[in-house]
């Protein structure tokens, strides 16, 4: 439920944004309200529905985790989700991001949201999907802005950290001209960070670190093809089970 809800916030805010910058009309919150619970609407009706077809296409079809482990959401779930999405689309409309993009419209230079982008980190192609990013002219800045709709985390500044290399490499530019911002939409709360170079080494060396643990896990690093799943250990942390969508391939281990 946390990634769907992710996941359809972030479709309708993109909606949205690029709404506004072709018609010039802002949504209201009862109308992005009514567009998210038609989608979790709709996955639910996958989920409980038509497990046959998802089987089939699972890439056309929804299947909450929660109902293929236990069959079914509790109300207090439902009822957490259906208040979440007022606060998140609220705080959407009424966010530093948006109030800037409706009042500087013709200055911003506006990226495309949500698209698969790469760059190549020491011959790994590394692909990064930023929320939101745009140049603001009249102060000469790059500014990325993430939408979370969950809790602030530990990750959330290695993540941005990255973005912010990224935009670095792409345009050209120095990290003094970069902005960014998490806007945590359940909160209200907006976060800015600035990075220098040593983070950008630092990000770059837990970047290096990562692709050495994956490696260990390819038997053919020319055909990808992994090492036998017996290979793959188990966590010992078992409070990750409860988010793994593939939790099912232990029990028969």
């Amino acid at each position: 439920m946390p990634i769907l809800f992710g996941q359809i916030v972030h479709r309708y805010i993109e909606q949205a944004i690029n709404d506004y910058l072709q018609t010039g009309k802002a949504p209201t919150v009862e109308e992005l309200i009514q567009l998210g619970r038609g989608q979790l609407n709709a996955a639910f009706i996958d989920s409980t529905r038509r497990l046959d077809f998802w089987r089939q296409k699972p890439n056309k079809y929804y299947m909450m985790q929660e109902i293929y482990y236990h069959g079914t959401l509790s109300p207090e779930l439902v009822q957490d989700y259906k208040e979440r999405l007022r606060l998140v689309f609220n705080h959407f409309l009424m966010s530093e991001t948006f109030q800037q993009i409706t009042s500087q419209k013709g200055s911003l230079r506006i990226g495309e949201p949500e698209q698969f982008r790469s760059m190549k980190v020491e011959d790994v192609q590394v692909f990064v999907v930023m929320d939101f990013h745009y140049y603001d002219e009249l102060r000469d800045k790059w500014i990325i802005v993430d939408w979370k709709t969950g809790g602030e985390s530990d990750d959330d500044r290695q993540q941005l950290a990255l973005y912010a290399y990224y935009v670095q490499q792409k345009y050209r530019v120095s990290l003094a001209q970069i902005e960014v911002y998490n806007e945590y939409l359940l909160t209200g709360k907006r976060k800015k960070y600035s990075f220098t170079d040593i983070d950008m080494e630092n990000i770059l060396y837990t970047f290096q670190r990562s692709v050495l643990e994956m490696k260990k896990y390819q038997a053919d690093i020319f055909s990808n093809e992994p090492v036998d799943i017996e290979d793959f250990e188990q966590t010992q942390e078992k409070w990750h089970c409860r988010g793994c969508n593939f939790r099912e391939l232990c029990a028969s281990r």
